[in-house]
């Protein structure tokens, strides 16, 4: 993880989607896997769903690009 691979492949993707012509992306992620990488990346939440899964919260998030 320190390695900043995950945060690498992030900024290709948005970079290869701005190429094709996206304005905005949209993703989803839970709370056990990594919400707060994709905050640090400009990404804002804009829905959750509460226990989904059980115990748990299933969040969107989006960013202008």
């Amino acid at each position: 993880r320190p390695q900043g691979y995950g945060s690498r492949l992030l900024a290709l993707v948005e970079e290869e989607a701005r190429r094709r012509g996206a304005t905005r992306a949209y993703l989803d992620t839970f709370s056990f896997q990594a919400p707060e990488f994709y905050k640090k990346h400009g990404y804002q939440v804009f829905g959750q769903l509460a226990d989904f899964p059980k115990g748990h919260t299933r969040y969107f998030l989006a960013k202008t690009l």
